[in-house]
C-alpha cells in the first residue's frame, strides 16, 4: 500500500459543503479518476481517506489537510492531478508528499492554523485602526473570555491561550480597500474558533464576556494554512514554506 498527505483547498460554493458529506464527495471523485484506493473490512467498508479536523460550514481555506491509503501504486504527479480535475470546483489539491514508513502523524504536524479574517470595503481605515488596537489589548491580556452561543447552552471560552500573534492591516484592489486580520491560532488544548477571535476583538476585551460587540463579523474567515508556528507566520507542514502573518505586495505575489 502507499499513503499520500495532501493540501487541498475548499473556496467558493463548495465551503457550504459539511463534514459529513466530504467523504462522499471523495469517494465520487477517486472513483472518477479511477484510483486504486483501499477500503476499510467489515460490514460497510470506506475508502480509507481520513482528515485530521473538521472545517465550520462556510468558511473557506486553502490549508485542509488529507491521507489517502492506495490499494496499489500510483504515479503522484499523474494521478494526483487527475484526483484534483474530478474535484468539485473550488476543491483543488496543491500539494502532496508520500507518507515513509514511522512518519508521525498528519494530526501531530497541524499543531497550529494560520486564520485570516477579512471585512467588506466599508469604512476600512477606521476599522483596520480600531482592530489594531483591540489587537494589542488581546495580546497583552492574560484572559479574554467570550460567550460562545448554542442551542444546547452557552459556554464561555477563554480565547487568549490559544492566540500565539495577530496582524491587522487593509488590503487594496479593484474591489476598494478591505481590512483583513491574520492569526496564528494553536490546535492543541481546548479548541478556540474563528469565531471566538472575532467576538474576542469585537469589543474591549478588558470588559469581559458579557458585553455587545461593536465590530460586525468578517465577510469572509479563511484557513490559510495549518504547520508549525514560526516568527512572522507560520510554516507550512506539507513544503515547509513559511505563510506570512503579515502580506505586503511581495508576500501577495509570492
Amino acid at each position: 500500500m502507499q499513503r499520500y498527505r495532501i493540501r487541498w483547498t475548499k473556496e467558493g460554493r463548495v465551503r457550504f459543503v459539511s463534514a459529513r458529506d466530504l467523504s462522499s464527495v471523495w469517494e465520487r471523485a477517486l472513483r472518477r479518476a479511477d484510483l486504486p484506493i483501499a477500503y476499510s473490512e467489515g460490514f460497510s467498508p470506506h475508502a480509507k481517506v481520513s482528515f485530521p479536523d473538521a472545517l465550520p460550514v462556510g468558511v473557506s481555506s486553502t490549508g485542509e489537510y488529507a491521507e489517502l491509503t492506495f490499494a496499489a501504486p500510483i504515479v503522484p504527479d499523474r494521478d494526483l492531478a487527475a484526483l484534483s480535475a474530478a474535484l468539485p470546483e473550488g476543491m483543488d489539491i496543491t500539494t502532496y508528499v508520500e507518507v515513509p514508513d514511522g512518519a508521525p502523524k498528519l494530526a501531530r504536524m497541524l499543531r497550529a492554523t494560520l486564520w485570516e479574517l477579512e471585512w467588506p470595503p466599508v469604512d476600512a481605515d477606521e476599522l483596520t485602526a480600531l482592530l489594531s488596537t483591540r489587537g494589542r489589548q488581546l495580546l497583552a491580556a492574560e484572559h479574554a473570555e467570550v460567550i460562545r452561543r448554542r442551542p444546547n447552552g452557552d459556554r464561555i471560552v477563554d480565547v487568549r491561550p490559544a492566540l500565539l500573534t495577530l496582524a491587522v492591516g487593509t488590503r487594496h484592489d479593484p474591489r476598494g480597500a478591505r481590512t483583513v486580520l491574520r492569526a496564528v491560532l494553536r490546535n492543541d488544548g481546548p479548541t478556540v474558533r474563528p469565531t471566538d477571535l472575532q467576538t474576542a476583538l469585537a469589543t474591549d476585551v478588558v470588559s469581559g464576556p458579557d458585553r455587545d460587540p461593536d465590530v460586525a463579523p468578517p465577510a469572509l474567515t479563511t484557513r490559510v494554512a495549518q504547520g508549525e508556528p514560526v516568527d512572522g507566520g507560520l510554516r507550512e507542514a506539507l513544503s515547509g514554506e513559511v505563510a506570512p502573518l503579515v502580506l505586503d505586495v511581495d508576500a501577495e505575489a509570492a
